[in-house]
């Protein structure tokens, strides 16, 4: 009889079964889709961390919330999340030309005598292509440690724009890592000083750095594949670092969620508000724009995050108060995942998972 269960239970479909997130990570890793996951989550004014799979499949050293990941691009929103402070501490204003803090030797574009501003190139409008047009590293594996000011200047002065700066959403890293350039170049310091100042250390994020400039034996081993990748790495002579330089922990990641959460009256908070205002579309009605963070539905904000062998995915929904933190050792992510958690109407993606017929594994499977 129970082995009759069992053959009944493998012909529902996965989706059909409720699932905690823990089970739908563990799904995750057991199917081998990722090595490793690391997921906190805030709601209510209470953090839960929850981990699985190996942070390298050589040494089998287990994930867990202190294991540290390359987070990617969601660095973007640390790079304006600094630029929001600036703002509200008046060194700068969002409307600014670019072009009034960066030194002489470069030229930005212009388009129908349209100039970029700060806020186009924290908000994804500002014309600039998602990568330079002269971006080839040495090293293919460890593509951005090489570009420099030097090639940075010498694109910009011959580059032009596709679209009139304000007019067109298009995701640019190159957008990005000049914002970030600019900042540095505003409070003349390297930007792992910068965010060190502004956020970390305010935040109390200890274990989040730039990728090359500090090492540690928590850093996990990206997977490309089941392959393993090459840590991507930046120097204070990378001036893109501020496009997805940054590494992390689950712990420190909901740290810096939890502040957007915030209704105190710091700077911080306040620069991190101004950060999370719609500015313009992303592509479509259903998506906007802050200030480096994206939107869904007018309701939850979003960043992800990809490297050679790393995703991340952070969202909070700043009414509901609640946030989640997803990183894994693997390209393949889980964004589908955060999304799911925080809007319950978004599908997740279908899962291959080889069922076991062992009656003890129903319990796998309870409500």
């Amino acid at each position: 009889m129970k082995k009759f269960i069992c053959l009944l239970l493998a012909l529902i479909p996965l989706s059909n079964w409720p699932q905690s997130l823990e089970e739908l990570c563990k799904q995750r890793v057991d199917s081998n889709e990722m090595p490793g996951i690391a997921v906190a989550t805030i709601e209510e004014g209470k953090s839960k961390f929850f981990s699985y799979g190996q942070s390298s499949l050589s040494s089998h050293e287990p994930v867990t919330s202190k294991t540290l990941f390359e987070i990617g691009s969601v660095t973007k929103t640390f790079t304006c999340s600094v630029l929001a402070y600036l703002a509200q501490k008046h060194e700068v204003a969002l409307t600014d030309p670019a072009q009034k803090h960066l030194p002489s030797s470069i030229l930005l574009p212009e388009k129908n005598k349209k100039s970029i501003t700060l806020l186009h190139l924290a908000s994804a409008h500002s014309g600039l292509p998602r990568m330079p047009g002269n971006f080839s590293p040495v090293d293919q594996s460890n593509p951005y440690i090489d570009y420099t000011e030097k090639e940075l200047t010498a694109y910009l002065n011959n580059c032009e724009l596709k679209y009139e700066p304000g007019t067109t959403y298009e995701y640019s890293n190159l957008g990005m890592g000049l914002l970030g350039f600019i900042l540095t170049q505003e409070k003349n310091k390297p930007y792992s000083q910068l965010i060190k100042e502004i956020i970390l250390s305010p935040l109390g994020m200890n274990q989040t750095f730039i990728s090359g400039l500090e090492k540690s034996k928590l850093l996990a081993t990206g997977y490309r594949d089941n392959s393993p990748t090459k840590a991507w790495t930046w120097s204070n002579q990378s001036v893109l670092t501020g496009a997805g330089g940054i590494v992390s922990n689950a712990e420190d990641m909901l740290k810096f969620v939890a502040a957007q959460l915030n209704s105190d009256n710091s700077t911080l908070t306040s620069a991190f508000k101004e950060a999370h205002k719609e500015r313009n579309e992303a592509g479509d009605t259903t998506m906007q724009i802050g200030l480096g963070w994206h939107i869904r539905k007018h309701k939850y904000i979003w960043h992800n995050g990809g490297t050679g062998g790393f995703r991340s995915f952070i969202g909070f929904d700043p009414v509901k108060k609640r946030g989640i933190v997803i990183l894994t050792n693997s390209t393949t992510g889980a964004d589908d995942l955060g999304f799911h958690w925080l809007d319950e109407s978004v599908p997740l993606k279908q899962v291959k998972k080889q069922i076991s017929l062992d009656p003890t594994s129903l319990k796998e499977y309870e409500g």
